[in-house]
């Protein structure tokens, strides 16, 4: 944990609507708290019933979570006392996610791009300079101290622009990012476009559609085709064209390059959901007629095929906000998602489609009770190298904001792949049970939870 940095801590603004305005007053009327774009663990999701809220912005204050042991906090990444200045540099005071994928040495530079969900700026002005959402880059490869963002598409000086802004269609509250990946100098979004927020946890997608950029992410642009419809009966933006499948189980995703294939993990919208695999080749991520998706046993064309390879009740309970990565410590996938309990957990597998492992508390509830999302940094030792450190995002909805946090993987319990080719049961069952919270056996302490200033 770095000490020092936990302390330090032409395109015109959408007006907001009435039912995601995030700097309305803490808390929400008849609400008990709750903010954040995919959704608060307490309160609910950036508006149950539609009203986001940050605590510090009317006199309360969010925190930053000290933690220490297997897991630590290594800083703020945004908002007020972050190292990067995000308030003064970008107009950002609060913002979520932070969903991480390297660009392919677009433009030049080797990065990490990060994007983030609905975004505010000053309360005090007009509109709340809010932004659906906004993308940062990184070529911070020193992690450990924290993650310098170099910079961000811009509106103007001093403020960051919102990447895929709302269509203004009635019916629609806001346009979140789910997933990024890189395909042959192109940067690619998967996103959702939201209804409405429900009860906590739960919210209504209009679609998921893919958004495109070719310079390196300042500007992005619809991809014509893409779209998978969710329950809501808005008209899909004329730059969509035509629908290309309803597919309700496939709001948002979590992308994988592996093997010249993309495979994407699709979630339903909510946290209550499965994922489902599907895959196709990178030359081919625009073709939504050249996906196939994992049936349990091969791959079919047909999407309502498909069965769930995470979240199902046989392998875990639920996923959401999920990332997918290889890592070279383990020498094997890793996923990190929000489980039913609400704790950011990890599981592994030897392949894409699994078996997927019982589940490893990465940062737990009972420590953090605000905390949602959790978005692996692609250059973290763990995932690049032999290294223990595997680096992610987390948001919590009362600072709404995002934090860089650290897991000793050497510190996970290993686990052994089941022989299928055994002929007698044995009494391992390393690979499927579900490890001990750490905030209970003591190998991840609460040391602090430190306040953050008032806007």
């Amino acid at each position: 944990m770095t000490t020092a940095s936990l302390a330090a801590g032409t395109l015109s603004l959408l007006a907001p609507v009435a039912s995601a305005a995030p700097c309305d007053p803490w808390p929400p009327a008849g609400i008990g708290g709750g903010s954040g774009s995919l959704g608060g663990s307490s309160g609910g999701s950036i508006g149950a019933p539609g009203r986001p809220a940050t605590p510090w912005h009317d006199g309360g204050s969010g925190y930053i979570p000290v933690l220490e042991g297997r897991t630590t906090t290594v800083e703020l990444l945004t908002g007020p006392t972050s190292p990067n200045n995000t308030v003064e540099r970008f107009g950002i005071w609060g913002t979520d996610l932070g969903i991480m994928w390297e660009n392919g040495g677009a433009g030049g530079e080797d990065q990490v791009h990060m994007a983030l969900g609905d975004t505010m700026g000053d309360c005090d002005e007009p509109g709340d300079q809010w932004r659906s959402n906004i993308l940062f880059r990184s070529g911070d490869r020193t992690l450990h101290d924290g993650m310098r963002i170099d910079n961000a598409p811009m509106e103007r000086t001093g403020m960051a622009k919102s990447i895929l802004p709302r269509s203004n269609m009635p019916g629609e509250t806001t346009v979140i990012p789910t997933a990024g990946v890189e395909v042959g100098g192109v940067q690619y979004l998967r996103y959702m476009s939201v209804e409405r927020w429900g009860t906590p946890g739960e919210w209504t997608t209009n679609y998921s559609a893919l958004a495109r950029s070719a310079d390196n992410g300042d500007n992005w642009q619809p991809v014509s085709g893409t779209a998978r419809r969710g329950t809501a009966p808005m008209p899909l933006p004329a730059e969509l064209g035509e629908e290309f499948t309803r597919h309700t189980d496939g709001q948002m995703s979590a992308f994988l390059k592996h093997e010249g294939f993309i495979y994407e993990y699709l979630t339903p919208s909510g946290r209550s959901g499965s994922a489902r695999l599907a895959r196709v080749p990178e030359a081919d991520i625009e073709d939504m007629d050249a996906y196939e998706y994992w049936t349990g046993t091969g791959w079919s064309d047909e999407h309502r095929d498909a069965r769930p390879v995470l979240g199902a009740p046989t392998v875990n309970t639920a996923v959401s906000e999920l990332s997918v990565t290889y890592s070279e410590h383990l020498d094997r996938f890793i996923a990190l998602y929000n489980n039913r309990q609400n704790n950011i957990v990890m599981a592994q597998a030897e392949t894409p489609w699994g078996p997927w492992s019982g589940e490893d508390i990465v940062v737990s509830y009972s420590q953090v009770p605000t905390l949602y999302g959790a978005f692996v940094h692609p250059w973290s030792p763990a995932v690049e190298t032999d290294g223990e450190d595997l680096y992610y995002t987390m948001s919590t909805w009362d600072a709404y904001n995002v934090f860089l946090m650290r897991t000793d993987l050497s510190d996970i319990p290993p686990r052994n792949v089941p022989n299928p080719n055994a002929r007698m049961r044995t009494t391992d069952d390393s690979w499927t049970r579900n490890t001990p919270d750490p905030a209970d056996t003591g190998e991840t302490v609460l040391v602090e939870r430190r306040s953050l200033p008032g806007a």
